[in-house]
Formats: structure tokens, sequence, C-alpha cells
């Protein structure tokens, strides 16, 4: 089985997610109005760290409840695919996909990350939706690709919002 990937915003993962671009070698290399626009980045985000992530879910992602999640659309774009550790590609999942329990059934992907970030019109599912029977996405099997949330940055109002809650 794949691994599977939560949105806990581990020790590691945040110092790789904090961890500089730039060598100081290469710093010094940079002209010096973009070593300064470096700088200023830089000292943003230290002035607004890291508070949380979310993953986007992809199929073979896992539910609260034991479902799993179908692939897509086989026949897509690469584009709207994700690459898995195991060379696998998978379908980034959006609102309306639809997850796969062991006894036959199946509920669909009602909340997302929002307008904002959309596939095919539909908002991208994540670690952390919600699904037509109230379960919830628990986990995926692709850990590359992460939504940052920073302190003081406001989620979008549509973010993980379930229709007529």
């Amino acid at each position: 089985m794949e691994r599977q990937y939560d949105n806990e915003l581990t020790p590691e993962l945040l110092a790789r997610l904090n961890h500089s671009s730039f060598t100081a070698e290469e710093l010094a290399e940079l002209d010096d109005e973009v070593r300064a626009l470096v700088a200023e980045q830089e000292a943003s985000r230290r002035q607004h760290p890291i508070i949380a992530i979310y993953r986007p879910a992809v199929a073979g992602c896992l539910t609260r409840n034991g479902g799993t999640g179908d692939e897509f659309n086989p026949d897509s774009e690469k584009g709207r695919k994700i690459r898995l550790k195991n060379g696998v590609w998978a379908s980034v999942l959006t609102e309306s996909c639809t997850v796969s329990y062991p006894d036959g059934s199946h509920a669909r992907i009602v909340s997302s990350a929002g307008n904002r970030n959309r596939l095919n019109r539909q908002g991208v599912a994540v670690v952390g939706s919600i699904l037509d029977n109230g379960d919830e996405i628990i986990s995926t099997p692709q850990g590359s690709n992460i939504m940052i949330v920073r302190e003081g940055a406001m989620l979008p109002d549509d973010f993980l919002v379930t229709p007529g809650v």
C-alpha cells in the first residue's frame, strides 16, 4: 500500500518549508536589487510563520470511515494528476468526485479548498474535505504538493465549507 500523508505540520516538514532557497554564496552573487527582494521575502516569511498545511487529495486517499478516493478520470492529462513516489500518476480529486467503501457504497466529496483552488470548475479536495455522508478525507497518497497557511493570512470564505451547513 502506498504511504499516506495527512495535514500534520511536523518539525521536519516545517524545517524543510522554512529552509532558505539560497545559500550565502548564491546570495552574494545576486545584484543588490534582487538580494534586497529576497531579504524582504524572507523577512515576511519570518513575520508570518506557517501555521497549517493542507494536502490536495488524490485517488487512493483514505477517509475516517474506511473509504478510498476513486480515480477521477484515468484518461485525463498529466496536468490534472500528481505523480506519487512509486511513479504512478494519481488524479487530483475535486468536489463531486466519489469515494468507495468496502461494502460497495459510495459518497461524494462536498467541501474543498474553495474557488481559489479549482480544477475543471470544481474546488480541489484536500485532506479535511467532507463527504455527503458526513465522512472526512484523513490522508492522501501524495506528499509532494501542499497548500500553506501563514499566520495573519485569511483562508477563503469557502475553504472547507460544507453546503447547507
